[in-house]
């Protein structure tokens, strides 16, 4: 039995794979396996994935019918017997002594999870020099039972994404976690994360950055506001919600909550034009979508933020979208990525 599961889904990826598997087995930790799951790919990938099980005792190809990402890591769940579990996405990269380093601060805290920082380079539709960004937790930190509701902006301060994470496996399998297979665009991690936070004892983050997201709007599955990703979207607002409700958040630390909800806004925006939208009628059915589901949920918005993300939001839940759409660069969508139309 491996120390750690990585579960690495691959779906016609076979530009990239190379780079991905070696990321994970240049790691300086030898207590792992690497299960690469391939989703009914056509390219070749599938071949891969027994050649490098071929070449490396390691590695195991795992191979089913098309399902989806979220089908193909809950395949591997299934199949695994590790004490931990990581993952990795097959156009992506670990970063050095990611899981030595994370594998340390898991056995010196007992923690039911890691969090850690990665480094984010986006590709948009036009395929020019990426814009990198880093989100990272604060500082090392364990949290203990009610210190995680206490420091919640603490807990939720790194990626909502699975990749930036190691968890413990038995909490998985106790909560009986797993993905949603109804969601393809995105989402999908964000639920899984804030529904591990709900069971997780203790928590435990780590400010380093160890993964490198390679964003592609010409291979990404997160590029499109489609109807599940519309689902998988409101469920992880809803679930978020729910837990800064339960968990008397807004009043501690409002201003957290108005980050937070702000992002969310922000974010089916910005996917609209990574995918290479851009004109305001492109713009309209999104901005109604968010101001009729954000317009209830509008107290979380009462703490402070950046002036500019301030009144974007206020035009938004108001439905004065031409005014919004006028000012998204200055809220932080960044038009400048592709041309306008």
């Amino acid at each position: 039995m491996a120390e750690i599961s990585v579960i690495m889904p691959v779906y016609n990826s076979a530009k990239y794979l190379r780079d991905a598997v070696e990321s994970v087995l240049a790691q300086d930790f030898d207590d792992f396996e690497l299960v690469l799951v391939d989703d009914g790919s056509t390219d070749g990938s599938g071949a891969l994935c027994d050649d490098f099980a071929d070449a490396n005792p390691r590695v195991r190809a795992l191979h089913k019918p098309n399902g989806g990402m979220c089908s193909a890591r809950n395949y591997a769940l299934d199949r695994i017997d590790s004490t931990y579990v990581a993952f990795c996405d097959n156009d992506d990269r670990y970063l050095s002594h990611l899981l030595r380093h994370n594998h340390h601060i898991l056995a010196e805290s007992g923690a039911d999870c890691v969090y850690f920082g990665r480094q984010l380079a986006i590709y948009d539709a036009t395929n020019v020099r990426p814009r990198v960004s880093v989100i990272a937790p604060p500082k090392y930190a364990t949290l203990r039972g009610q210190e995680i509701r206490d420091h919640y902006d603490v807990a939720r301060s790194g990626s909502d994404a699975v990749w930036a994470c190691i968890y413990r496996r038995e909490v998985i399998e106790r909560a009986e976690l797993r993905f949603d297979e109804r969601l393809r665009h995105g989402c999908e991690d964000t639920i899984f994360t804030l529904s591990f936070l709900r069971h997780a004892q203790v928590i435990a983050t780590n400010p380093q950055c160890y993964y490198l997201w390679m964003r592609r709007a010409s291979h990404s599955s997160s590029f499109s506001v489609t109807d599940d990703f519309r689902l998988g979207y409101q469920t992880a607002v809803e679930l978020e919600c729910s837990l800064i409700e339960n968990w008397h958040v807004a009043d501690r630390l409002p201003d957290y909550c108005a980050d937070r909800m702000a992002r969310y806004l922000l974010n089916p925006l910005e996917t609209v034009l990574m995918s290479g939208g851009r004109s305001f009628a492109q713009m309209l059915p999104v901005f109604r979508w968010l101001q009729e589901f954000f317009a209830p949920r509008a107290r979380y918005f009462q703490g402070r933020l950046p002036l500019s993300r301030r009144v974007f939001c206020k035009l938004v839940l108001k439905g004065r979208f031409r005014a919004a759409y006028a000012c998204m660069g200055a809220a932080g969508v960044y038009l400048a990525h592709t041309k306008r139309r």
